[in-house]
């Protein structure tokens, strides 16, 4: 008995994963921006039940670092609130966290160190008119040693997985890498500016910086890359700054 084949068009193939849309973008934005007003608000609120007189610029060096840290953790939290039980899919595999061939990974740690010594260069040449925000923080070597774990050992971790994990995995379905490697670069200037307040060309080499490492994230289709150099330029920037301190005050 002959049978005849089934009619292609009424083959039911498996639909492919949707990407990432623009309503999940604006879902994490409106986090974003909830979660970086409304959270320094309630530690205050706690924090002002044990001593009621204390002002957000009475906070030291420590506990900004540590309300950083927090917020941190709450954003990666949501993200992997979206991608875990939202889209359900891997967290690793949508922030592209993956071993790639395309940079070696000395290449990485000296593109990172030449980043930073590029930036402080260039950052001599436009001094601001009064220190920043980060510069009146790091006054003393308690503050200089968290700072430096945390910068080193923390944050380009958390930075990463946001901006060129999640973002960058959001505006490339979006709109594609013309997209996504300029507007992360955006977003992640922005996010130094409380830092940097006053120093606008410092916040202009950060987008730098920035573009550069959305850049290394989209040529190699891995966020491991950009993490080697976000970590290596980090650590170099606090060495230098450290010892800089450090001489200053021997010389005092």
């Amino acid at each position: 008995m002959l049978h005849s084949l089934p009619d292609p068009d009424q083959i039911e193939m498996p639909e492919p994963k949707s990407p990432w849309a623009v309503v999940d973008l604006i879902v994490f934005i409106v986090f974003f921006v909830l979660t970086v007003f409304l959270l320094p608000l309630g530690v205050m609120k706690i924090w002002r039940v044990f001593d009621p007189g204390l002002q957000i610029t009475d906070l030291t060096a420590v506990d900004q670092l540590l309300l950083q840290g927090t917020m941190n953790l709450v954003l990666v939290g949501f993200i992997a609130f979206l991608i875990k039980v939202v889209h359900k899919e891997s967290f690793l595999e949508t922030i592209h966290w993956f071993r790639t061939p395309n940079f070696a990974t000395g290449f990485l740690i000296a593109l990172g160190a030449t980043l930073a010594i590029s930036v402080l260069i260039a950052s001599s040449f436009f001094p601001p008119t009064e220190p920043t925000p980060i510069e009146k923080l790091l006054s003393s070597t308690k503050a200089i040693y968290l700072f430096a774990l945390f910068g080193v050992g923390v944050a380009p971790l958390f930075e990463e997985t946001i901006f060129r994990g999640f973002l960058f995995k959001v505006l490339s379905d979006i709109g594609g890498p013309g997209v996504a490697v300029p507007s992360t670069a955006i977003l992640f200037a922005l996010l130094h500016v409380p830092q940097l307040w006053g120093s606008w060309a410092g916040v202009g080499l950060i987008f730098v910086v920035g573009y550069i490492l959305s850049a290394i994230r989209q040529r190699s289709n891995s966020l491991i890359p950009s993490f080697i150099v976000h970590t290596s330029y980090n650590a170099m920037l606090f060495g230098v700054f450290a010892m800089s301190t450090f001489v200053q005050k021997g010389v005092r």
